[in-house]
């Protein structure tokens, strides 16, 4: 009877051994009878062709991209654009709100004093800047350059949006807070990719072009 006991504790053992190795096998979704391919082992497809090496993409050296990838290959447009669109409503929420703080984060030192200097003449005059982007249609890279490490890029935005100034009374004083105005604009921004800081900046506002509004939601800093 012993003998049994010992028996069947050995055939319960080896049971339990098959199971664990033919069990990790029929885990992930396959049997032993099914064909298993190599590569998913790390080892190398004899049969399998190379794959083509990506050309250059065509739309990098369309926009003159190809310096700033070569300098960071990590560069992505995708990326580059939604922090784009998303700097230039922050931009001109914090310009017409007066946040130095935050344009300070956001534009370069040289651009920032021109902002600063608006924004001084504004709270001297008493008047307050009310803007609000109804829409952002298009924003798009124009074109692409480096200097050096520095890379610069163009971005066009087209909007819709509002602008007024007014006085300390809140009379409006210039422009119309309720009359949407199409806004076409090219924004240059630059980083050092070879330095620390890692975010892009506003370095220039070229003039806007087809607008006819009088309270500037973003000043210019090129005649």
């Amino acid at each position: 009877m012993f003998d049994v006991m010992i028996y069947a504790a050995l055939a319960t053992i080896v049971c339990v051994v098959f199971y664990s190795v033919l069990g990790k096998q029929t885990g992930f979704g396959g049997t032993p009878d099914e064909k298993v391919d190599p590569v998913a082992f790390g080892m190398e497809d004899v049969n399998k062709k190379p794959e083509p090496e990506a050309g250059p993409d065509p739309e990098i050296e369309r926009l003159g991209l190809s310096a700033i990838t070569r300098l960071d290959p990590s560069f992505s447009i995708a990326n580059f654009m939604n922090g784009a669109t998303a700097a230039y409503s922050m931009i001109l929420e914090a310009y017409a709100g007066g946040d130095r703080d935050m344009l300070k984060d956001l534009l370069t030192p040289e651009t920032f004093e021109i902002y600063d200097e608006a924004i001084t003449a504004r709270e001297k005059a008493g008047q307050t800047q009310v803007t609000d982007l109804g829409r952002l249609r298009k924003a798009s890279i124009k074109s692409a350059r480096t200097e050096g490490s520095v890379a610069h890029i163009r971005v066009l935005y087209e909007a819709d949006l509002t602008s007024a100034l007014r006085d300390s009374g809140g009379n409006v004083v210039q422009g119309d807070p309720d009359v949407l105005s199409s806004v076409s604009e090219v924004w240059e921004y630059e980083r050092d990719l070879k330095g620390k800081d890692l975010n892009w900046r506003l370095a220039e506002v070229e003039p806007s072009e087809g607008d006819d509004m009088k309270a500037d939601p973003s000043p210019d800093t090129t005649v």
